[in-house]
C-alpha cells in the first residue's frame, strides 16, 4: 500500500533488519531503549506501539462504562490459524506469516463470533494498540453517518464549514472530495527530504521531534490552513492517499458537532458498541485529536467496530449505531478509475478504490478494509459476514508484498469459514 504520513519511515530505521526487532515482552522502556525520538524505529517498536500514551500526549476516549460491555462469544466452530493457504502459486502456513509481519494480535470474526484469536510479544486481549491510518476509517465513517442525517452535504465546499481554510488548498474542495481524497493538495511525503510537510505534521503531534529553533505550525489546525495546490488540477479529478486530508474531515465533524472530534468519537462508537475498554487518541498541543492516525485500543474493540460495519451500523445488541445509508453507500466503494488515475491500481490493489477513508476491494462480496502503516488491518466482508483485525509492529511502514499475502491469507480464511 502507498505510504501515509503518519508513516514517517525514517531513513536510517528503515535500514535495519528484522533482526534487530528485540520482543518487547517483559521489557521496560529503559530496556528497550525507547524515548520519545525514536517512537516509530523497528528495533523499539513492539514496545512502543504498545504504550504509546507514554511519550505523546493523548485525548481518552470513554467507553461509557456505565453502559453494558457486550461481549464477544466464541464460536462452537473455532478456526486453527495453523493452516496453509496459495498466495501467487505457492504454499504459505498463516502462522508463520504472522511472525514474519510482526503481529501482536490476530483476530476473526464469523457472524459476530469469534472464531479465531492469538496474541504475540507479550500482548493480550487488555492491551492497547497504535492503529496508525485505521484511525482514517472511523474518522470516515462518522463523516459519512452526519452527511446520512443531513449534517454535512458532501457537495458543499469545506470553506463554507470552516472559514480558517477558505485560503488553504482546502477551501474550494468539496465535503465529499476532501472525505474520498480526490481534492488537489500540494503535499510532500518525501522521506528523503527533511522539509517535507510529511515531517512537518508529524511534529503537531510529537511522532518526530522539532528540532531547535523551530518556527514551523505547532497545531494540527495551524499546519492545515498552511497548505495549497498542486498547481492547476482541478478538485476531484484524481485519488491521492495524503493524510492531511483527514485532519479537516475531523475538523467538520467538530464543527457542525459542536465539539472535539475526540468526543463524537466517544459518543458515537465507543459508548455505543460495548466496548471492552477505552481507548485514546494521541493530540496536539492545542489538545485537538490526531483523527488520521492516532487511535490506541484493543484488538478485541477494533473488531467490535468491524463487527458493526459488517452487521449494517448496528451493534452486537442489534441496535443502529450509524446511520445504514452511511453503510451502503460505503460499501459501494468509490470510483477504480480515479483510483488508478492517481496511479494506485497496481499489484493486489488492482481495481480497487477509495470511499469515506476506506480501501475497497471492489471484489463480488463488497469487502473493503482499514489500513494502517506497519501492518494494521480492520478487513470487512459484509457479504461473508466475516471481520479480521491484525495489529502488528513491522519493521517497515509499507511492504507491499506483506499486504498481499495478508489478502490472500484473508480469501482462504473466509472460505474455510463459510
Amino acid at each position: 500500500m502507498k505510504k501515509s504520513i503518519i508513516a514517517l519511515a525514517i531513513i536510517a530505521s528503515s535500514t535495519l533488519s528484522i533482526a534487530h526487532a528485540t520482543s518487547s515482552e517483559g521489557k521496560t522502556r529503559v530496556e528497550m531503549g525507547a524515548t520519545q525520538f525514536n517512537i516509530l524505529y523497528p528495533d523499539v517498536n513492539r514496545y512502543t506501539y504498545k504504550k504509546l500514551s507514554e511519550f505523546v500526549h493523548t485525548k481518552q476516549i470513554d467507553n461509557g462504562g456505565y453502559k453494558q460491555v457486550i461481549e464477544l462469544c466464541k464460536s462452537k466452530k473455532p478456526l486453527n490459524l495453523n493452516m496453509n493457504f496459495d498466495h501467487l502459486g505457492k504454499q504459505l502456513n498463516l502462522l508463520d506469516v504472522l511472525h514474519k509481519h510482526r503481529a501482536d494480535a490476530f483476530i476473526v470474526l464469523k457472524d459476530g463470533k469469534i472464531v479465531a484469536e492469538q496474541y504475540f510479544d507479550g500482548q493480550s486481549e487488555r492491551t492497547h494498540h497504535q492503529m496508525m491510518s485505521v484511525t482514517k476509517s472511523f474518522t470516515g465513517i462518522i463523516a459519512a453517518s452526519l452527511v446520512a442525517e443531513g449534517k454535512l452535504d458532501r457537495k458543499a465546499l469545506v470553506g463554507a464549514y470552516i472559514p480558517q481554510l477558505i485560503q488553504s488548498a482546502f477551501g474550494m474542495a468539496t465535503v465529499g472530495q476532501v472525505l474520498d481524497m480526490t481534492n488537489n493538495l500540494n503535499y510532500s511525503e518525501s522521506y528523503e527530504d527533511p522539509n517535507a510537510e510529511v515531517f512537518k505534521h508529524a511534529k503537531t503531534v510529537g511522532l518526530t521531534p522539532k528540532e531547535e529553533g523551530y518556527n514551523g505550525p505547532k497545531t494540527i489546525h495551524q499546519f492545515l490552513a498552511e497548505l495549497q495546490k498542486d498547481g492547476d488540477r482541478s478538485h476531484g479529478e484524481e485519488f491521492h492517499y495524503l493524510t492531511a486530508n483527514t485532519d479537516v474531515v475531523a475538523w467538520l465533524i467538530s464543527t457542525v458537532e459542536g465539539k472535539p472530534f475526540s468526543e463524537v468519537l466517544e459518543e458515537r462508537i465507543w459508548t455505543q458498541l460495548g466496548m471492552e475498554r477505552g481507548a485514546y487518541l494521541m493530540s496536539d498541543p492545542a489538545s485537538v485529536g490526531l483523527a488520521s492516525g492516532g487511535l490506541n485500543g484493543t484488538a478485541r474493540d477494533m473488531a467490535r467496530f468491524g463487527q458493526m460495519l459488517a452487521d449494517g451500523g448496528k451493534n452486537l445488541l442489534g441496535e443502529q449505531v450509524i446511520h445504514p445509508d452511511a453503510i451502503a453507500e460505503t460499501e459501494q466503494g468509490g470510483d477504480p478509475s480515479k483510483f488508478a488515475k492517481g496511479g494506485y491500481s497496481e499489484g493486489a490493489l488492482k481495481g480497487w478504490s477509495y470511499k469515506n477513508q476506506f480501501w475497497h476491494t471492489m471484489n463480488d462480496n463488497n469487502a473493503y478494509t482499514a489500513l494502517g502503516i506497519f501492518g494494521q488491518w480492520i478487513y470487512v466482508d459484509p457479504t461473508e459476514n466475516v471481520v479480521v483485525v491484525r495489529q502488528a509492529s513491522a519493521e517497515k511502514s509499507v511492504v507491499d508484498a506483506y499486504d498481499h499475502e495478508m489478502l490472500s491469507a484473508i480469501d482462504e480464511i473466509i472460505r474455510r469459514v463459510k
